[in-house]
């Protein structure tokens, strides 16, 4: 009867110790070999609640200031690089030549080609001003070219003289010449023919590139200086000029190979847009030569704008 006994008291006694005291007793009881002492609890340090942390102020970020485009300058084309020189409709029909005949005066012979008809496909010409030419009459420089009106009753033009070329701008119908039974637009880039621009094909291009960076940066400066009502007739008026260099120069010869309408019409917005902008610089009259193969006397005038484009980026 005492060993009933005594398991009992061993049994309160191993109960007494805890579980990992009398897992030790039985194994030693029994002969088992004792297992590895269970590894001890982790304690991972209290963590007070996320109300109390103290939080830290957040740095302030200012918001960075939008960049501001800057106004590109252009030089204004000199009045003698159209002076004295065949030009063209398109640099193919009709003629327009210019001569000074005093110390600010000009005239112009103007000699127009057009049809018979409107359906006809006999054509026809038209001198206005016979042999004596016209009479231009000065109207300034409103969009930074030279502008120059003909007065005359039948077939009223506007000259802006552009660099190597002129820019004509006639009523919004067609000239009708009864004495003469032809009628004619003369709206239009006028310049030289195919022929004497196959040698500067990279000179126009340049310049093309050129004034389309201009326009673009002009463009930036116009839209940031506009109150929010005035964006939308800038934006229109862009938009209006892309349009309007794709149907000038469409019909201008060999216009594919050469960009030359395209330089000329880019250069009279980029032009335009610097006039608005007051960063026009105005080229000096006396000398016919290209502006990319002339060298200015002052060393504090601005490059034009094709020589800007072949600048290198690390001359200052």
């Amino acid at each position: 009867m005492r060993r009933p006994g005594l398991a009992l008291a061993a049994a309160a006694l191993c109960l007494a110790a805890g579980p990992a005291g009398a897992q030790n007793f039985f194994e030693r009881l029994f002969g088992i070999t004792p297992s590895r002492p269970a590894p001890p609890p982790v304690l991972y340090p209290s963590v007070p609640p996320s109300d109390s942390l103290p939080q830290e102020e957040a740095p302030r970020r200012t918001a960075p200031a939008p960049v501001q485009a800057r106004a590109a300058s252009i030089r204004a084309p000199s009045d003698d690089s159209v002076i004295g020189r065949d030009l063209k409709q398109n640099g193919s029909n009709g003629l327009l030549r210019i001569e000074r005949t005093g110390r600010g005066d000009l005239k112009a012979r103007l000699v127009l080609a057009g049809r018979r008809a409107a359906q006809s496909v006999e054509t026809c010409t038209v001198e206005l001003g016979g042999r004596e030419g016209v009479t231009l009459i000065s109207q300034g420089r409103p969009d930074g070219t030279s502008r120059y009106q003909v007065q005359d009753p039948t077939c009223p033009l506007q000259l802006d003289f552009l660099d190597e070329a002129v820019l004509v701008k006639g009523p919004a119908d067609i000239c009708v010449f009864q004495a003469a039974s032809c009628q004619s637009d003369p709206s239009g880039v006028w310049g030289p023919e195919p022929a004497q621009l196959l040698g500067r094909v990279k000179d126009y291009e340049s310049q093309r590139a050129s004034a389309d960076r201009i326009v673009r940066d002009n463009y930036k400066v116009m839209t940031q200086r506009a109150r929010p009502e005035g964006v939308r007739p800038i934006v229109a008026e862009q938009a209006a000029f892309s349009a309007d260099r794709e149907m000038m120069c469409q019909n201008y010869a060999r216009e594919g190979t050469t960009s030359f309408c395209n330089a000329k019409f880019t250069e009279a917005r980029a032009l335009a847009l610097a006039t608005r902008l007051g960063v026009t610089t105005t080229a000096s009259t006396g000398s016919s030569e290209p502006r990319s193969r002339r060298r200015s006397n002052d060393p504090y005038s601005l490059p034009s704008s094709d020589e800007l484009m072949q600048k290198p980026s690390d001359d200052d």
